[in-house]
């Protein structure tokens, strides 16, 4: 069984009695041993309800079982992505062959979209300025649709997410694709929907454990964010 000692980190809006530690340790072990999780099963070898399990969930601070277990997984799932070189605070599950070919169209056509919400406009805004030092004119997406500044040709939607979770984002993405553009995510959450229903995936390591939507806590994500569009931007123009 994994002993976690920072249970007020992994979840801090949580309200745990000291029981529930223990069943959420035996989880945590079990996903790192990559097995299903399944509700009936956990209460089985805990030797409670589903309702208990159900009860914990929204105890830890999460809607459902579900959500719950969604976190967990992509705080303790061994990381099947590979590390960037140079860049040991980013990985991606492609390969660099597929790297260079979307960010080779993507620069050489110059059809790009940019989107972020949040502290993730200002690396909208960071990437929107240093390329146009490359004298590349992208579309910063913020309170736009596509459908008004498309000219219906494809482009490359470059979207940032800590989460990968942002719907606004989400749309922006399926807008680009009907277009027949590609999306390049870079989130820190490998799960996500951001990196399930992009074309090109980075995470980017935030260096920290646990909820913090409201980014109120030690967060090195946008950081490395602007470190890895330097990088990219550097050997790709």
């Amino acid at each position: 069984m994994k002993k976690i000692y920072y249970f007020n980190r992994l979840l801090p809006n949580s309200n745990l009695r000291d029981d529930d530690e223990k069943i959420i340790e035996n989880i945590i072990a079990d996903i790192e041993e990559k097995k299903l999780i399944e509700i009936k099963k956990v209460a089985e070898q805990n030797f409670t309800s589903q309702s208990s399990i159900s009860r914990l969930a929204k105890r830890a601070g999460f809607k459902n079982f579900k959500e719950f277990i969604f976190f967990l997984e992509t705080e303790f799932s061994i990381k099947s992505s590979k590390q960037i070189d140079n860049l040991p605070f980013a990985s991606s599950s492609h390969s660099w062959d597929t790297i260079d070919e979307f960010f080779s169209n993507a620069f050489a056509t110059k059809k790009i979209y940019l989107f972020g919400e949040g502290f993730c406009q200002f690396l909208v805004d960071y990437t929107y300025r240093k390329l146009l030092l490359k004298k590349i004119y992208a579309i910063d997406l913020d309170g736009v649709e596509i459908s008004l500044v498309s000219d219906e040709t494809p482009h490359t939607l470059i979207t940032f997410s800590q989460s990968g979770e942002n719907k606004r984002g989400l749309i922006k993405m399926k807008e680009c694709k009907s277009y027949g553009g590609k999306v390049i995510a870079i989130t820190s959450t490998e799960n996500s929907s951001y990196v399930k229903q992009s074309d090109l995936s980075f995470i980017v390591d935030r260096g920290s454990t646990g909820l913090d939507y409201e980014n109120q806590n030690l967060n090195y994500f946008f950081g490395n964010s602007l470190n890895l569009i330097e990088y990219l931007i550097g050997i790709y123009t």
